[in-house]
């Protein structure tokens, strides 16, 4: 992932994660336009990006500024301002010059700590984080006893397997690495088996455009730390997902047939069609799997992008493990399996998104230019009843990879019956829930905006939630799912770290975990 550009000075990783449960580190990302010598920032534009209204008093020479539910008057010169009725002290004095008002950074993240604290009724928060010493996190999967972690480090080749037991002293156990299997070795996902007694992890060889290498399904045993048994899966392995009941591991071969010297790939004329793989354990048991390739055809989905690469991306399974789940993200696809025969038994496309958004990088998040989009979604989950999917709409292929005005990546989520039929779009919701507290990357604008990268569903406490990480935005966004026909938003955390790339209910605990790829961060969020 290519980092962004900050407007800002940030906190560092250290300061992040020594800031404390509560204080959230948000990053205003679209607060630019201009600083001042000593990196005060202008004001006005600060508060207008995150969507609110700032008024000048000239009688008490203060700005008096309405950001949703927060109110916050401040007195030009001094460093008190009152935010919410509340006398605050600032770390340094506002300040007019040539008719512009500037603040101190820190004075702007106190009222962006307020906007995320009000919009906050998700009914958890972020109650500590963990610095891989990796540096390295993408995908996290826990034990059925909520113990341990596994996390993935992608290109280090390997796995990490944590003690989570008390949040405020996570620590590594083990490192498992799999360079003996291959020296390219690349782990892409990583689940745990139904008794707790195994890691799955998924691992690339080194495949490219021009290598053409054969993936592995890694069993690890997590008393020994040992890889006990593998098996041959196709080339270019992502994403893996077990069934509740532990009979089956679903898994998306890829093969995306990157050209590593350009850092990309050639879609028109991609020449190795990935497919689906089910690993099928007798009893459970998954050190006795058979292994079943399910070809991908897309000849007769109208719609599809690039029907000869198929791409699939990420599984879900239902609840009730008798349906698998697969995105085919470039193709804006999503692929039905039938667990119990095996088969592909319905795949459809899914068109296109339209609503307003903001499509250019200028420093000024206003959303109202009409956005055209496919849905082009990575992750994916089945509601609890098992009757409906929702997806998050990333977007992956170029921003206008045919020409037609039609962006890639729909910024949002959206839910579909199993037939295919869409009941749910959130439209522009995420872009302005994140811009409302600063969040909003501007510079991500004409590309894909917050770029809404995973999701899960999962119920805690006796409510449904589906938990999805913005991955631009750097946070994690809750809905409300008593009906998963038509999710209720319930408010936003920031992640300690940046680019959350995995999203994970912990069993049986009432935490979430986000990895945060471009940091090598875990976050975790706790119900209150």
């Amino acid at each position: 992932m290519k980092k962004r550009n900050q407007w800002l000075a940030v906190l560092s990783i250290t300061a992040i994660l020594g800031a404390g449960a509560t204080n959230y580190a948000s990053m205003v990302h679209a607060a630019s336009a201009s600083e001042s010598a000593n990196n005060h920032v202008v004001l006005r534009t600060a508060i207008q990006n995150m969507q609110g209204t700032i008024t000048w008093d000239s009688s008490s020479r203060s700005a008096d500024i309405q950001l949703g539910e927060v109110r916050v008057q401040l007195p030009v010169g001094t460093a008190i301002a009152t935010i919410n009725g509340v006398q605050t002290q600032l770390d340094s004095k506002s300040y007019v010059t040539k008719g512009t008002t500037y603040v101190s950074p820190q004075t702007l993240k106190l009222i962006t700590d307020q906007a995320i604290l009000s919009q906050n009724k998700t009914g958890f928060e972020q109650t500590a984080a963990f610095q891989m010493p990796s540096g390295k996190a993408e995908i996290a999967a826990s034990t059925p006893d909520g113990q341990r972690l596994l996390v993935t480090e992608a290109d280090n080749g390997s796995i990490s397997i944590l003690d989570i037991a008390d949040l405020n002293k996570v620590n590594v156990l083990k490192t498992v690495s799999f360079h003996d299997l291959s020296d390219k070795a690349e782990v892409t996902s990583v689940t745990v088996s139904k008794d707790g007694k195994y890691g799955l992890a998924v691992i690339r060889t080194g495949d490219t455009d021009t290598e053409a290498n054969k993936g592995l399904l890694a069993i690890v045993d997590l008393a020994t730390y040992k890889t006990v048994k593998t098996y041959e899966l196709g080339i270019g392995p992502d994403s893996i997902a077990l069934s509740p009941d532990g009979l089956h591991a679903v898994i998306a071969i890829e093969d995306e047939e990157l050209n590593k010297a350009a850092d990309e790939i050639d879609y028109p004329n991609a020449k190795r069609p990935g497919s689906i793989m089910i690993v099928s354990f007798a009893g459970g048991n998954v050190l006795e799997g058979e292994v079943t390739n399910l070809p991908v055809s897309l000849e007769d989905v109208s719609g599809a992008s690039y029907p000869h690469d198929p791409q699939p991306e990420y599984v879900a399974i239902s609840p009730d493990s008798k349906t698998a789940a697969v995105t085919l993200q470039e193709n804006n696809v999503i692929a039905i399996i039938d667990l119990q025969t095996k088969q592909i038994s319905s795949i459809f496309s899914l068109g296109t998104t339209s609503h307003q958004a903001d499509l250019n990088d200028d420093g000024v998040v206003q959303f109202t230019e009409s956005l055209t989009a496919r849905y082009e979604p990575d992750g994916i989950a089945f509601s609890a009843d098992g009757k409906y999917l929702l997806t998050a709409n990333e977007g992956d292929l170029g921003k206008d990879e045919f020409d037609d005005g039609v962006k890639a990546g729909g910024r949002n989520i959206a839910v579909w019956d199993l037939q295919g039929k869409r009941v749910y779009d959130s439209k522009n919701l995420i872009d302005e829930a994140t811009a409302k507290v600063g969040l909003y990357p501007d510079d991500r604008s004409p590309n894909k905006g917050s770029e809404v990268e995973n999701l899960t569903v999962s119920t805690v406490d006796g409510t449904t939630y589906a938990a999805v990480a913005s991955e631009r935005a750097d946070a994690i966004l809750f809905f409300d799912l008593a009906d998963p026909s038509n999710p209720a938003y319930l408010g936003l955390i920031p992640t300690a770290g940046e680019s959350p790339e995995g999203i994970h209910r912990v069993n049986g605990r009432s935490v979430f975990v986000s990895a945060d790829e471009s940091t090598g961060t875990l976050s975790f969020f706790e119900k209150k």
